[in-house]
This record gives C-alpha cells, sequence and structure tokens, in this order.
C-alpha cells in the first residue's frame, strides 16, 4: 500500500508536511554544505530586506518563538554572519545587523535557494505555482 493511499491522502496537514519535507531535503542539497537550514537562511533574509528589525519582529515574520530565535542569532553571531548593535531607540535593547560575512553568504545561497525551489515546483505550471502559494498564504 503506498504511503498517500487511503486516509492520509486526504489530510491537508500530511500532505503540507510530506511538501515540507520534500522541501527541507531539497534545501539541504543545495545549501546545507554552506552551514545553512532553512530558518538561518529565513532570518538572514529577513535582517537584510528589514533593517533595524527586531529579534521579536524577526520572530514574527518566520512564525517562530522568541526563545528559537534567539538560539538562531546566537549561532548565525558565532559565524560571524550577524552582530548585535545597540538599538538606537532603546538602550537596553540590541539589533541583529548583516556582516559582510553574512552577506556574502546570503548572496552566495540566494540562487541556490531559488533552484530549489524551483525544482520542487517543476511539475507546476507557473499559474499552479502562485495559486498554492496563495493558498499556502491564506493558511
Amino acid at each position: 500500500m503506498k504511503a498517500t493511499a487511503g486516509r492520509l491522502s486526504g489530510l491537508l496537514g500530511y500532505q503540507v508536511r510530506r511538501a515540507q519535507v520534500r522541501a527541507f531535503q531539497s534545501f539541504a542539497q543545495a545549501a546545507g554544505g554552506m552551514g545553512l537550514t532553512p530558518m538561518l537562511f529565513g532570518v538572514l533574509v529577513v535582517i537584510d530586506e528589514r533593517p533595524g528589525v527586531s529579534q521579536a519582529e524577526i520572530a514574527d515574520a518566520l512564525g517562530a518563538d522568541p526563545s528559537t530565535m534567539v538560539r538562531m542569532l546566537d549561532q548565525l553571531e558565532k559565524r560571524a554572519w550577524v552582530r548585535r548593535e545597540p538599538s538606537p531607540v532603546d538602550r537596553r535593547s540590541t539589533l541583529p545587523v548583516l556582516t559582510e560575512a553574512g552577506r556574502s553568504i546570503l548572496v552566495e545561497a540566494l540562487p541556490l535557494v531559488i533552484e530549489s525551489d524551483r525544482r520542487i515546483a517543476a511539475a507546476l505550471t507557473s499559474a499552479e505555482r502562485e495559486t498554492l502559494l496563495d493558498l499556502l498564504r491564506r493558511l
């Protein structure tokens, strides 16, 4: 019996999880050798796209809890891809900033991740891909 036969094949959560596993495997194949995970990559992208973003805002943007974000930023800081700078509006807070090494790893990883994304959606037309993205955003 196929793994997706029967009751499981009609469960949205099951199908989303299988798609996630495939996406993470593809990501690991494309960018895992660089020491990146999908979450670490996401953190770098958010910091790059939103200068001055707070740790809490990054967690919110990625759907992560704040304690996970602390660990992610610690990892990125250990690799010298991110540094924490004092917030200009709240001296008790720090804001993550990409270092030159962090920007370089992001520039190197981005085309690999885009190609990985293209591969996992290869069975879809452009319109189907856009529809799937729209549906997933609504969920």
